[in-house]
C-alpha cells in the first residue's frame, strides 16, 4: 500500500515537473510515430522500435511497453504479464484500489495493464515522457500486487 502512495504522490510530482519545466514545450493535438520514437530516444531510451503503424514497443530490461498512437491523437499505454495465472477477482481488487492504470485479462488470460493519455485539449512532450513515468511505476506497482496476490 505504502509503494502506491508513494508512485501517486510522485505521479503529482511528475505533474507538476511537466507543467512547469516543459511550459515552453509545444503544444501539440497530435504526435506522429516517428515523433514519438525519437521523444523517447531524446529521453534515453535506446530499445524504441514501431511494431507497425500506430504501435510503438519501448524495451525497458526485460519489459516491454507497448504504446498505442491513436488516430486522434490519444495515446494508450500498455503492459502485460505473460504466463501468469491470476483471478478475475485479483484484478478487480487491483481496479477498485488503485487509479491511474486498469487491469484486465487479455484474450489469453495473461493480467494486463492499461492507461490513457487524451489528446483532447493538446499535449506535449513533458506530458507524454510524465505519463510514461508513472506508468512504469504503475507496472512496478502492479508486478508487486500480482507477486504478492499470487504467494498468498
Amino acid at each position: 500500500m505504502n509503494k502506491m502512495r508513494i508512485a501517486v504522490l510522485l505521479s503529482c510530482m511528475l505533474f507538476s515537473f511537466s507543467t512547469s519545466a516543459f511550459a515552453e514545450d509545444a503544444l501539440a493535438k497530435k504526435f506522429s510515430d516517428s515523433q514519438l520514437i525519437e521523444m523517447f530516444k531524446g529521453e534515453g531510451y535506446s530499445s524504441v522500435e514501431q511494431v507497425k503503424d500506430g504501435v510503438i514497443r519501448v524495451k525497458i530490461e526485460s519489459r516491454n511497453f507497448v504504446i498505442f498512437n491513436k488516430f486522434d491523437g490519444d495515446l494508450q499505454l500498455y503492459y502485460v504479464v505473460g504466463g501468469a495465472k491470476i483471478s478475475f477477482e485479483t484484478i478487480n481488487e487491483w481496479n477498485r484500489s488503485k487509479r491511474l492504470s486498469r487491469a484486465y485479462l487479455d484474450s489469453d488470460n495473461d493480467p494486463a495493464l492499461e492507461a490513457d493519455l487524451l489528446a483532447d485539449a493538446g499535449i506535449t512532450q513533458g506530458q507524454v515522457m510524465a505519463f510514461f513515468n508513472v506508468f512504469k511505476m504503475s507496472v512496478n506497482a502492479y508486478r508487486d500486487f500480482l507477486i504478492e496476490r499470487n504467494q498468498k
